[in-house]
This record gives C-alpha cells, sequence and structure tokens, in this order.
C-alpha cells in the first residue's frame, strides 16, 4: 500500500503506535507493522496490485492509475490521464525507467534511481532498516487537528523523508521530502487518509500529493495481494529497450518564436529549483486609448507539456479590463478561456474540450488580470501600474481568468542591485502577495517579487514558496555558488 503515490513522488504508508513519551524511531516504524497486520501479514504477501483514480484537484484533469510490484524491487506504475495520455513507469533488473506519451521515454539515472528502486521494494515497511541508514523521531507537531510524531528517514543516497504519524491511532498523516527529479529538485507533500482493511492489511485509499502548487489526489479502488501476475508485467517497452542502445543525448527544450523588440515586449525564460522548464514571448502595445499584452508560451514540468498558444489581456489606458483570451493545451487538455469585462463582472465562455461553458465572476472595474500559473508574462501590467515612490501597501485586486477575484498587496521595496551572470543592474523591486482562489483554508499567501527596470519593463520575477525565477532576455539567471566541499581529513 505504500506504494500508491508513487507515479508522482514517493512511498506513503500507515505507521505506528502511542506512547506517552516521546519513544525511539525503531519503536514507531516496527510497532506501525502490528497495527497495520503484523510481520507474519506482510510476509505472506509476494505481490500486489492496486488499481485507482488520479485527478489534478481543481484544473478538471482526472484520469485511472495502476501499481503493479512484485519482490524484491520491480514496479510498474501506469498512470493514464483523459486529454493527456500515457504515462508508465518502472524498475526492470538494474534499470529504472519512464516512458510519457508527451516526452517519450528516459532512463532515470543517478538519485532520482536510488528513489525508484527505494520507492519499488516490496513490503518496504518491513524492510526499513535496508531501506535508511538513519531514523531519528526529531518531536511531536500537529498536523491537520492530529498530534503526531515526527520521525526523520535517511537513504544512503538521496533526501531524507519527515513523517507524521498520530500518537493516538499510529497512522501516517503526512510525509514531506524533496525528490530530484527531470525538472529538478522538488519539494512536496502526501497526506494520507480514509483508511480501511484490505484483507488483513490496514491501508490508506486516499493520497493526496501537494508538489508545485498543484493538488494531486489519488483514490484506490481495489488493492489485491498474490495475484496470478503475467511473466511479462515488469518488462521494458520497446522504446526503453532501444533507447538503451543509443548513447546519452542532452534533451533539447523547442521555443517559441523569437520575441519583439525590448521597447515592445519581451522573452522570459522559467526556472524552477534550477532548471529551465519553460519560455514565453510577448508583446506590449499601447494604442487608441488601449493597452494590449499578448503573447505565447511552452512549458515541460515532469511528463507534463503545457503549450500557450496565446494569453491576452486587454485595458484600457487606465488599466481597467476590457476582454482578455486564453487558448492553450495541458498534454492534449484543451484550457481555452474568453473573457469580457463590464459592469463589474467578468464573462467567462469556457471550454476543456468537452463543450463550451459560462461562467460570470465579479470584479473589480481596476482588476489586475493575470493567469493561475503560467504564463507570467500577464504580470507586465502590475510593472506598469504599480507606484514607485515610497513603501506605503498598494491595494490591487487581482483577477485569476476564469477562477476568481482576490485582494492583492503591492509593496515598492525600493531600488537595489541585483545580480545576472556577467553584470549587475540597478533595478526597481516590487512584491505582490495575495491568497490564490483555489487554495486550501488557513493558506499563507503567495509572495511574487518583480525586478522591473525605469521603463516599467520586468526583468526578473521570483516565487520563492514554488522555486520558480524568470528571467528576460538578455539577463541571464546568475547559478549560486556550490557548496564548499568538506576538507580533506
Amino acid at each position: 500500500m505504500n506504494k500508491l503515490a508513487l507515479a508522482l513522488l514517493f512511498t506513503t504508508g500507515p505507521f505506528f503506535a502511542a506512547a506517552d513519551e516521546l519513544p525511539k524511531a525503531d519503536t514507531i516504524l516496527d510497532r506501525f507493522i502490528e497495527v497495520a497486520g503484523g510481520k507474519a501479514v506482510f510476509d505472506k504477501h509476494h505481490n500486489e496490485v492496486m488499481h485507482g483514480n488520479i485527478e489534478v484537484v481543481g484544473r478538471g484533469v482526472k484520469g485511472t492509475i495502476t501499481v503493479y510490484q512484485t519482490e524484491p524491487d520491480q514496479i510498474r506504475v501506469i498512470v493514464d490521464i483523459a486529454g493527456v495520455g500515457k504515462i508508465d513507469s518502472g524498475t526492470t533488473g538494474d534499470v529504472a525507467w519512464e516512458n510519457s506519451a508527451i516526452q517519450g521515454p528516459r532512463i532515470k539515472q543517478g538519485i532520482e534511481k536510488a528513489d525508484a528502486f527505494r520507492d519499488a521494494t516490496f513490503n518496504a515497511d518491513i524492510q526499513w532498516r535496508k531501506l535508511y541508514v538513519k531514523a531519528e523521531t526529531t518531536g511531536v507537531e500537529t498536523v491537520q487537528d492530529h498530534e503526531c510524531y515526527k520521525v526523520v528517514l535517511t537513504p544512503q543516497q538521496g533526501n531524507p523523508a519527515t513523517r507524521f504519524y498520530d500518537k493516538k491511532s499510529g497512522l501516517l498523516i503526512k510525509t514531506t521530502t524533496t525528490r530530484s527529479m527531470q525538472m529538478g529538485d522538488v519539494t512536496a507533500e502526501v497526506i494520507a487518509d480514509d483508511y480501511r482493511k484490505e484483507g488483513d492489511i490496514l491501508a490508506a485509499h486516499k493520497i493526496t500529493n501537494k508538489v508545485a502548487g498543484q493538488e494531486i489526489q489519488i483514490t484506490v479502488q481495489s488493492l489485491e495481494f498474490n495475484v496470478d501476475m503475467p511473466k511479462d508485467r515488469f518488462d521494458m517497452p520497446d522504446d526503453i529497450k532501444a533507447l538503451l542502445n543509443k548513447p546519452a543525448r542532452a534533451a533539447v527544450q523547442s521555443a517559441p518564436a523569437s520575441a519583439a523588440s525590448p521597447g515592445t515586449g519581451g522573452k522570459l525564460t522559467l526556472y524552477m529549483t534550477g532548471k529551465a522548464i519553460a519560455t514565453e514571448t510577448y508583446t506590449v502595445q499601447k494604442a487608441d486609448g488601449k493597452i494590449e499584452v499578448d503573447g505565447s508560451a511552452n512549458a515541460a514540468i515532469g511528463p507534463i507539456k503545457i503549450d500557450i498558444e496565446q494569453f491576452k489581456v486587454v485595458t484600457d489606458e487606465k488599466f481597467h479590463p476590457l476582454d482578455a483570451v486564453a487558448k492553450g493545451k495541458l498534454g492534449q487538455v484543451q484550457m481555452n478561456v474568453k473573457t469580457t469585462f463590464a459592469d463589474g463582472k467578468a464573462k467567462n465562455e469556457m471550454d476543456s474540450g468537452q463543450g463550451p461553458q459560462s461562467k460570470e465572476d465579479k470584479v473589480s472595474a481596476d482588476a489586475l488580470v493575470v493567469s493561475a500559473n503560467f504564463p507570467l508574462y500577464p504580470w507586465s501590467l502590475l510593472a506598469m501600474r504599480a507606484e514607485l515612490k515610497n513603501q506605503d501597501p498598494q491595494q490591487m485586486p487581482i483577477y485569476v481568468l476564469g477562477q476568481a477575484e482576490v485582494p492583492g498587496t503591492v509593496v515598492f521595496k525600493g531600488r537595489e542591485k541585483v545580480e545576472f551572470a556577467g553584470k549587475t543592474v540597478e533595478l526597481n523591486h516590487l512584491t505582490i502577495s495575495g491568497t490564490p482562489p483555489d487554495s486550501q483554508p488557513n493558506t499563507q499567501p503567495l509572495v511574487l517579487d518583480f525586478w522591473v527596470d525605469d521603463n516599467r519593463k520586468v526583468i526578473k520575477i521570483a516565487v520563492p514558496s514554488r522555486g520558480v525565477e524568470a528571467y528576460q532576455e538578455g539577463f541571464d539567471r546568475k547559478a549560486p555558488p556550490e557548496a564548499p566541499k568538506p576538507a580533506p581529513k
């Protein structure tokens, strides 16, 4: 059961029992085995198959997930998302691989490979001493109204995982970790819920992954043990076999057409945890009493490819929105929105490939119209509007196109020197904070930092909580210095 979230990030599983004092980690982990069914029950299982549903919450993206697993460390995970395609991954022999309808086949290496084989270890809960070189109980913390013991597990290779076990029930409530993935290091959390018996095993039937601003939910439909597994279930696809016979090639990321001249637009390169994941090109035009920001973008985030054919916002000369258009694809899923603004309302015509739908939202006359996550260039209107006089908070409503309006607070931080690769430039620093409309209750506001030149052109953007940065063409990202190596003994 601990492999339900594997297709996304990492192992999860139910754990532990109550105690009056802070117990040692091995006491907590060994106690879980008893709570979940006992070591003798685990030893009777030699393979398992899980079928479930998967959904990107609030995005209309749904599909199925099937996990096949057998001892000692073979796994096959098939995620099939409607309109996007299939993501097939697994471990075979000493190879960890992934084959996506969007990005094609690839072989996992280094830490990502080590993580994959640790995830693939069958009955990992009773083998934790082999999988981790250190297990430590570090405290008590309340997680979603559960008072939990906090246990840190450190593998020989890879990043530690922190698990939170309910003191009363002994069940796992949350796991947090940082994983090395194709798009870079990604910090995420997994929440386990709806524990039920499957045979003699107590297992979570609802797994929620929160990563990079997305919430991905897996609902278990069935879990079977000791099934008649086809002999070729864990064989590598032909595309992976072919890839193994070829020399490694550097990935080539497609880019949109050349950007417009610096005075009327720009080109942004986006990074996540230090790795380039996207490009955006856009234009800014002022004519006939109107301001128009228009452009396109593409991104590859893990196995998901996002293509923004157009995202356009038109305002009057006082920055009052008039209309907006968004056309794009998440994989093969259409994301089309056409909006007109009048009389304090945004009238949306939306189509995600399942037929047009209408949606009407209340919107302030001076709202800043942006995308929920990507692209970032519509924020150019913020750079053009904000006062650069003092550090007094400026209130600016934000309308997330097709979703809802939220209050935003802009602060001018002053002028400061910003380092880029090969040069240092003095820029104006702005921040804007607001809580996204699809956030959970008590979510901390999202903060975006902008550095703009004296012509109000965005030069750099940072979203620290999501590990995202964006840089204008001609201002290359300066990589942080490498951590100092330990001195030889």
